[in-house]
């Protein structure tokens, strides 16, 4: 994206950390007010786990997008919007989950930001495979997270 590969990798962490942070928020505005008393899977990790397994994630994303802004030579733009839709769609999942209490419509967004990672990791791997594989512990998250979500519809 960028000639100058500093550029590409703070456009890279900027637009994840933008990302975690208003992630952060909607997070804590449910964590107050209500996640603590609604029903959840028996598999849903305790709070703790939730924080760590997300800057992990957040790393290797940032990573991830880092390898794909740096390639000069091929049309990365199609990779780029998909994985700047991927942010977008989790902004938006924490809002309507944590900020809204929107159950239901939480689990709608996680299914639309499931395809939406899959079909990322698969260009990210035309472009280049390390990035794409980078990507795929964040695939698996998703899916782990849009089973809690189901359940949290089920049981509520």
């Amino acid at each position: 994206m960028f000639k100058n590969s500093y550029l590409n990798f703070g456009f890279s962490l900027i637009a994840v950390v933008i990302t975690y942070l208003l992630c952060g928020y909607f997070n804590r505005i449910g964590m107050q007010d209500f996640y603590a008393d609604i029903n959840k899977s028996a598999l849903t990790p305790p709070n703790l786990v939730f924080p760590i397994v997300w800057m992990i994630l957040y790393v290797l994303m940032i990573l991830s997008f880092d390898a794909i802004l740096n390639i000069q030579d091929k049309n990365i733009k199609p990779a780029v919007g998909l994985f700047v839709g991927n942010l977008v769609l989790q902004v938006l999942w924490t809002f309507v989950f944590f900020g809204q209490a929107q159950f239901l419509l939480g689990l709608i967004v996680l299914m639309i930001l499931d395809i939406v990672a899959a079909v990322t990791i698969t260009h990210f791997y035309r472009l280049h495979k390390i990035a794409a594989y980078l990507l795929v512990p964040y695939l698996l998250w998703l899916l782990f997270a849009t089973y809690l979500n189901w359940q949290v519809v089920i049981l509520n």
